[in-house]
């Protein structure tokens, strides 16, 4: 089935056919080259990315109705894949990559004929988010909150949080130990300041292996007092109107929980909600851009003993930027003009052309296809007479959203050739 002829640019969805990782290297393949691989059976997977999940196909004859299966390796790492072959002689197995590298994939036992093929699994692009209070005290340990987002896929990244200054000095590392949803990890950053006043600081994602790339924050700039200051704010230093982020009320040292509500503009967005370790997380999707009050009032539960009850309150003026604009993506095959979703773009059954395409966030591009054609590694073939609807997606970044473009793709009928 074919998928409608062109997406917006703010569609988030990969296509559910072949995903191929966009690389701008080599030259369009020969003329007859995967069709002809095509025509004797083979493996076709293409090129992708750790923690997403792509298409396996198949061509291999004599075996409709039956269950083949499939090996993926790399390296130490290995897996099996089963997948049923239709009445045309085509199998699909879906398969989410693990590991970033090159990895084989072979048919294995009755399918053995479809032989093999090699491609790359590219890692997972990362940002990294510091949420900083706004007042620390000095000489007091204060914990930060770091965040390191993969935004596409299923894995959360692995590894470490480096907080330093913005000229460098080390402050701390810790080990992410935290998840917020299927795909963010979390850390608590101990941080000791030792001088009064503002200090500009941002903290650095350090993968422990191949599949994620690293990242860094946005710098803050907490201010440091001698003042044990009864309740903080704690937020991003980078907030756009419509993207939801999260704020914190931070309880200073000894402070007794209690129960927070955050205000914008002097108008409850929150309602009252508890401390818990004396601190307390509120998601917000600010509406609006430009310069905004946030604040937050506290009340300490009854504490035996003592008279009264602890209360505070703090805020902050903060530039919220507009929308996030959508990652652009230029397709650009070697060798072709560059593709528009406006323009007709052709081949010829049994021509081949490899995908390459760039982004504003300079991320991995992904392809999927949809239609009389296959995607091998980074080469679309077309297969035969018909419509192929090509997409290409991008995950973005932390100030650009997902973006994607659908081509559509004429395939003609080869010329006969006479003898």
């Amino acid at each position: 089935m074919l998928t409608p002829a062109r997406y917006s640019r703010s569609t988030r969805r990969i296509a559910t056919a072949t995903l191929a990782l966009g690389i701008a290297a080599g030259t369009t393949l020969a003329i007859g080259t995967g069709a002809q691989a095509a025509a004797r059976g083979g493996v076709f997977a293409p090129n992708g990315m750790v923690g997403v999940a792509e298409q396996i196909q198949v061509q291999i004859s004599g075996l409709a109705g039956q269950t083949i299966t499939l090996g993926a390796s790399s390296g130490a790492n290995a897996t099996t894949i089963q997948a049923i072959v239709g009445a045309q002689g085509w199998a699909t197995a879906s398969w989410t990559p693990t590991a970033a590298g090159v990895w084989t994939i072979s048919a294995l036992g009755s399918a053995l004929p479809a032989g093999s093929t090699t491609i790359t699994i590219a890692p997972v692009p990362t940002y990294t988010t510091l949420l900083a209070q706004q007042s620390v005290q000095q000489g007091v340990s204060n914990t930060l909150q770091g965040a390191v987002v993969a935004p596409i896929g299923t894995l959360a990244p692995t590894g470490s949080v480096y907080l330093a200054t913005a000229g460098g000095n080390g402050i701390t590392t810790q080990p992410l130990s935290g998840t917020f949803g299927a795909s963010t990890s979390t850390v608590g950053l101990p941080w000791t300041p030792t001088l009064p006043g503002a200090t500009a600081i941002q903290a650095t994602f350090q993968p422990n292996n191949g599949n994620f790339t690293t990242s860094t924050s946005p710098i803050s700039q907490p201010f440091a007092t001698t003042v044990n200051t009864t309740v903080a704010l704690r937020w991003p230093a980078n907030l756009y109107s419509g993207t939801t982020t999260v704020l914190q009320a931070v309880l200073g040292a000894g402070i007794p929980n209690g129960s927070v509500a955050f205000t914008a503009d002097g108008i409850g967005i929150s309602g009252s909600m508890p401390t818990v370790n004396g601190v307390a997380s509120y998601q917000w999707t600010p509406p609006t851009s430009g310069v905004h009050t946030i604040a937050v009032s506290y009340t300490g539960n009854p504490v035996a003993g003592q008279a009264g009850q602890t209360s505070g309150t703090n805020s902050q003026v903060v530039n919220i930027q507009g929308a996030r604009a959508v990652d652009n993506i230029v397709v650009d095959p070697p060798n072709q003009p560059v593709w528009s979703i406006a323009r007709p773009v052709v081949m010829t059954a049994g021509t081949a052309v490899t995908l390459a395409a760039t982004t504003t966030s300079n991320t991995t591009v992904l392809f999927s296809e949809q239609g009389p054609c296959v995607i091998n590694g980074s080469v679309l073939t077309a297969l035969s007479p018909g419509q192929c609807q090509v997409t290409a997606f991008t995950a973005g970044n932390a100030a650009l959203i997902p973006g994607s473009e659908t081509y559509t793709v004429t395939v003609n009928r080869a010329p006969t050739t006479r003898r």
